[in-house]
């Protein structure tokens, strides 16, 4: 962890500590020794009530075990997620809560690996306080974590002192820690504040986010009991209550302290650095005077449970969604997809109908207006497609600047042309942007589905093909049809076609450029297999490698690929003077396929390529099935001299696991990382922790997707090693490709 992590200039004042009082202790377990001197560094000067805190270090799992074992009443843990292990610190939060029964220290997750977040049903079972990139982790936003887990412990601490007398504040604690959507958790709180208030009461769960400069936002009444026990509806509070009572709230709110008055009473509590919310009890009975400190107490359980909820909640939308726009992203679109194909499947459809709209200049806009200005674009985009599109379609952001749309019902090719048409007119409207009118063009795709037996993943990479047809035809729409009534027969008659097309010899290799990011001369290239179907022309791998997969047949086709791309690779090392290495794909089957050793020492030797010039790629779903086995493979691989590649990485949950235990000498950073580096921090991040742990491993990194010099220049910056994407070129035949590397084709 670097010093300049944490922005000391943003460090909160010291506070008072009263001398006599203990300290606050506080577990750092972090592998790294510069994290806890910088986490001492920064909170130097916290106290919480009068007590400083008191650090101590563990520097593993096993190491903090014996620390909880010591020091029982440790207040605070900060921990690291990946340590001796990817999920040392997701262990020893299961071993703390489950085998030390401890459940009153606050933990505090920090992870330099976004792409470890804990699972949500993690964080629900094991009362996860909080969970924070390293990289987020400014002074001010450490300090506020800290602050808000002490009071949290401080809070348990004392509903423990005080259970006999608290029993119906823990019963509240318990259902609303069980309670997860925001909602529910807050009628639950106003149901457990009424039985504290008392027959007749009015009772009121408000929030107020703080704004910018400070001030305090407009209250907002999350649940509440009005008039005659009626539930109230949610909405401004100033609507909804009488002027009065909104002075209370606001003083409440002011002081940070509990108010009370004639038959009323008031309390805020801090729910996050940017928010706060009130407790209000109004027409209480004569005499009945709540005690400050359980509601006190509540309140901070009601804070704690609602930003729980709001964590939980971020971590499932953000798996499937995008943040700048609020669309799907595009996994979620995928999944979108295939939701329509079952209902295909299932006869309740007849078609599915993919769009794509692809904004053209996207780059320019960026450079001449600034990227605000095309965060901008982009959400405008986003808006006028889901207008344009209509109730029924699901709109999802796909790339950089694509997006992609999943058009309503399940219209015929000419409804869905004209629908598709009608939302390229919307995005083509002017719009401002940084005082300038700026006339959006896009270009279109579409793929129309009649048939089952589909992928999701299929139908998006043929509208993505049509998309690059309509490009080429300067903007007409040039459809994909996928459909029985294309004499495509079903999965049956593609399984045939596909054995018949091995036989025939009408599978060829397209190969995609893989440059040096420091030179950005052409070193490699990728090995992409395509049909050359007789009446189909060429078709991409999504439309058939599923079936083939499903089949078996991928084993000899697997073959086919490698034996070419061995010889082209030979003939390119002869002809251009320099070496010149290939990577291909690799599929579970083969790995699996018994004599498959065998198969690669005679592609070798029959080829006569240095194996070191061959580079097999293997993703996680590779492995998964049977990583002893693959591991037994990849190890012989290695053996032969063959370069292994760890592909697709970032995007799966057990590769770090791989990393340690497989011989692999490269990884490829996804696309999906490095479409959204430049406008997202989190990717950013991401990508940065990956670089820096392929550096530690002495692996080669290569990123996949580069699109913009923008990418490319980053990419470069943070330690790449090499880049592979349309910027410099997309998947060509052998011929072409030569020329990238001064092989002119044979008589020319």
């Amino acid at each position: 962890m670097a010093d300049d992590l944490l922005d000391f200039a943003a460090e909160p004042a010291p506070v008072p500590v009263t001398p006599s009082l203990p300290p606050w202790l506080v577990l750092i377990v972090d592998d790294d020794p510069s994290v806890h001197s910088v986490t001492r560094l920064a909170l130097r000067d916290m106290a919480h009530a009068g007590r400083k805190l008191l650090f101590l270090s563990a520097y593993s799992a096993a190491d903090a075990r014996q620390m909880l074992a010591v020091y029982p009443d440790i207040a605070l843990i900060l921990l690291d997620v990946v340590m001796e292990a990817e999920d040392s610190g997701l262990r020893l939060v299961r071993t703390v809560r489950e085998e030390m029964g401890n459940h009153d220290v606050r933990i505090i997750l920090r992870t330099g690996q976004p792409g470890q977040a804990p699972e949500r049903d993690v964080v629900e079972r094991y009362d996860i306080n909080d969970y924070r990139a390293k990289d987020e982790l400014t002074a001010r936003r450490l300090w506020t974590s800290v602050y808000t887990a002490l009071r949290a412990y401080e809070q348990i601490r004392e509903l423990d002192d005080h259970r006999a007398s608290l029993t119906h504040v823990l019963d509240a604690t318990a259902r609303l820690f069980g309670e997860h959507d925001p909602e529910r958790l807050a009628h639950a709180a106003v149901e457990a504040l009424a039985g504290v208030a008392g027959p007749g009461a009015g009772v009121l769960l408000v929030r107020c986010n703080r704004l910018p400069d400070g001030t305090a936002g407009e209250p907002r009444l999350l649940a509440g009991i009005g008039e005659g026990g009626l539930a109230m509806t949610p909405g401004s509070l100033s609507h909804l209550v009488p002027a009065e009572i909104g002075q209370q709230v606001a003083a409440a709110l002011a002081s940070g302290a509990p108010e009370r008055g004639s038959g009323w009473f008031a309390l805020s509590s801090t729910l996050s650095g940017e928010a706060a919310i009130v407790l209000h009890l109004s027409r209480l009975s004569p005499g009945r005077h709540p005690d400050v400190g359980t509601l006190s107490l509540f309140a901070r359980t009601v804070a704690v449970s609602l930003e729980n909820a709001r964590l939980v909640a971020q971590l499932s939308q953000d798996r499937t969604h995008d943040r700048a726009t609020g669309l799907l992203n595009r996994l979620g679109f995928i999944q979108a997809i295939e939701g329509r194909l079952g209902q295909i499947q299932a006869g309740k459809a007849d078609t599915v109908a993919v769009g794509i709209i692809d904004l053209r200049h996207f780059r320019d806009i960026n450079q001449e207006l600034g990227v605000a200005a095309g965060d901008r674009l982009l959400v405008k985009t986003a808006n006028r497609i889901t207008a344009a599109a209509g109730p029924g379609a699901i709109c999802g952001r796909t790339g950089a600047d694509q997006f992609a749309l999943l058009l309503p019902g399940a219209p015929a090719l000419s409804a869905a042309r004209d629908m598709v048409q009608a939302v390229v007119t919307a995005v083509s409207e002017p719009a401002i942007l940084a005082g300038r009118e700026v006339h959006p063009m896009s270009s279109p795709g579409l793929a129309w589905c009649n048939c089952g037996g589909r992928h999701g993943e299929e139908l998006l990479a043929r509208a993505e093909e049509s998309m690059q047809a309509s490009k080429r035809a300067y903007g007409r729409l040039q459809e994909v049809v996928i459909g029985a009534d294309r004499a495509e027969g079903g999965r049956l008659g593609l399984t045939m076609e596909l054995g018949t097309a091995l036989k025939q010899g009408q599978f060829e290799l397209y190969y995609q450029p893989i440059v040096d990011a420091a030179t950005r001369e052409v070193v490699a290239f990728e090995a992409l297999v395509r049909w050359n179907h007789p009446s189909r022309g060429i078709v991409i791998p999504a439309a058939f490698i599923p079936t083939a997969e499903e089949t078996g047949l991928i084993v000899p086709i697997g073959t086919w690929v490698m034996r070419e791309a061995a010889v082209q690779t030979a003939e390119w090392t002869r002809r251009a003077g320099r070496p010149v290495w290939v990577s291909v794909n690799i599929s579970a089957a083969q790995l699996s396929e018994p004599g498959f050793l065998d198969n690669v020492r005679k592609v070798i030797a029959d080829s006569g390529v240095d194996p070191t010039l061959l580079k097999l790629e293997v993703t996680e779903s590779t492995i998964i099935g049977d990583p002893a086995h693959a591991a037994e493979i990849l190890t012989g691989l290695r053996d032969l001299g063959i370069r292994l590649c760890m592909d697709d990485f970032g995007t799966g949950y057990s590769n770090l696991s791989y990393l340690q235990t497989l011989p692999f000498d490269f990884l490829k950073v996804d696309r999906a990382f490095v479409s959204s580096m430049i406008d997202r921090f989190e990717s950013r991040t991401i990508l940065r922790t990956m670089l820096a742990l392929a550096q530690q491993l002495a692996l080669e990194v290569v990123a996949e997707g580069v699109e913009t010099d923008e990418q490319a220049d980053e990419l470069s910056r943070l330690g790449c090693g090499f880049l592979q994407g349309y910027l410099y070129g997309r998947p060509m035949p052998a011929l072409d490709a030569g020329r990238y590397i001064g092989v002119a084709p044979v008589g020319v």
